[in-house]
């Protein structure tokens, strides 16, 4: 857990996406949280039972726990994803 946290603010420091702009919502999903900072940045979290399908065209950055065997996003987990 300390590796994440020690990544995400090393990624802080790297992105000004996290500093600056408008925090701007993609999703309609009560369970899958999808928002963007930036023209480059976006942040999805998955509080829903099953896998949740990421966004096309993305890599991620940092990821909470591993994304399954097909590039999903598991439950409990959250993932930050450049566009």
């Amino acid at each position: 857990m300390l590796a994440l946290y020690r990544e995400a603010l090393r990624q802080r420091r790297n992105l000004p996406e996290l500093h600056t702009g408008q925090l701007r919502w993609l999703s309609e999903e009560r369970d899958v949280l999808v928002f963007a900072r930036g023209a480059t940045l976006v942040c999805v979290v998955n509080l829903a039972e099953a896998p949740a399908e990421l966004p096309d065209h993305t890599g991620v950055l940092l990821a909470s726990n591993p994304l399954d065997d097909r590039g999903r996003l598991p439950k409990d987990t959250a993932v930050w994803l450049a566009v």
